[in-house]
């Protein structure tokens, strides 16, 4: 556990505003206690009362105690989080006396504040949605055909432009000549033609109806074709079967939440931001140059102090988190920024779109073969 040792105030004071979401610091709460996750008082400034899950929130900001530990009411950490907290509840209503909330550069830090906790407020919610066992679920049994469950065949295969060729080719391998010999020999099929036909392992639904049709009526080590697909003649021979399994439900499940809160952050990013009118205020550095990127800030502005609660860094340019399913489509290049996850603070974070698995080497699948 980190020392607990005194810190400088001002930092104290921004720390306490970004880990107590919503404690309504020198105000008086009106005894609404709506969203307060434990109303238990641990002490009351004036009558205003600071409840136990606020002296948490700020021992969990200082490094105190870990994010999933337990504050024992009795514990140095506890004891000193609730007497920073008594103090800043002193101080701010000090400032209310003395008319500070009404600065112009104090107004725009607590409006920053606020909407900081307001959308905190929102990504709760989509971690909320993300992690319903009923969503989850039904995702997973959505996806279940595409991860991986099912059988697979090992082929081998020529390919031949005419009915006479592919004839003639199956005469040959039925007077004893090898399947490889004469793959690598006659198949137009030049991907797999020098291997000897071999295709590896493909997964039997991804196959050709004619294809998977023959395949499941056939015994391992025996041939099938001539089988036209398209414009072209095509055998095969089934080397090898297997059932492959896929993740559990468990397995996948942290991969799944993950997938949720960034696709839901960025649908509602997305649906947002088309329905906002946003503009961004640039200046160029020097005449007849492209804008260097500085924000104009308003003539009374005062720089916001960075915070001190420990927090991630921004990560710009990461990719979004991988659909935890094969075969799925990745999604769009994205050109928004996404949120982070809700246990985070919010960071601007530019999703990339995840690049395509790379597609099997020629496999009698809807497209039908390649040449």
């Amino acid at each position: 556990m980190a020392s607990l040792i005194q810190v400088p105030f001002k930092a104290i004071v921004l720390a306490a505003a970004l880990a107590v979401s919503g404690c309504g610091l020198g105000r008086d709460s009106g005894g609404d206690q709506t969203g307060v996750r434990d109303p238990i008082v641990a002490a009351t400034v004036n009558g205003r009362p600071i409840y136990n899950e606020e002296v948490r929130a700020f021992a969990v900001s200082q490094g105190w105690i870990a994010e999933t530990e337990d504050l024992a009411g009795d514990s140095a950490a506890a004891s000193l989080a609730l007497e920073e907290l008594i103090r800043i509840r002193l101080f701010a209503m000090e400032a209310e006396a003395r008319g500070l909330d009404r600065r112009p550069d104090v107004r725009r830090q607590i409006e920053n504040m606020r909407e900081r906790v307001l959308a905190m407020a929102i990504y709760e919610e989509i971690d909320q949605a993300a992690t319903s066992p009923e969503t989850i679920e039904r995702l997973y049994r959505e996806n279940s055909s595409r991860l991986g469950r099912g059988d697979e065949v090992r082929l081998r295969h020529m390919m031949f432009s005419t009915r006479e060729a592919a004839d003639a080719a199956k005469r040959r391998l039925d007077q004893g000549e090898r399947f490889e010999a004469l793959a690598f020999e006659l198949s137009i099929a030049r991907n797999s033609a020098p291997d000897g036909g071999d295709m590896g392992f493909v997964e039997v639904a991804d196959l050709r109806p004619q294809v998977r049709q023959e395949i499941e009526q056939t015994a391992t080590g025996q041939v099938i074709g001539p089988i036209q697909i398209d414009d072209t003649w095509n055998i095969f021979r089934v080397d090898d079967r297997r059932t492959i399994g896929g993740r559990s439900l468990e397995e996948l499940r942290p991969e799944i939440i993950t997938w949720l809160r960034w696709e839901e952050t960025t649908k509602l990013h997305d649906r947002l931001a088309r329905d906002a009118r946003i503009e961004r205020l640039r200046e160029p550095e020097d005449e007849g140059m492209a804008p260097a990127g500085e924000v104009t800030a308003p003539a009374d502005a005062a720089p916001t102090p960075a915070p001190t609660q420990p927090s991630p860094e921004p990560q710009t340019g990461a990719p979004p988190p991988p659909f935890p399913f094969p075969n799925v489509s990745a999604p769009q290049q994205q050109t928004t920024t996404a949120a982070p996850p809700p246990s985070a603070a919010p960071a601007q974070q530019q999703p990339a779109a995840t690049p395509p698995a790379a597609a099997p080497a020629e496999t009698p699948a809807e497209t039908g073969p390649t040449q």
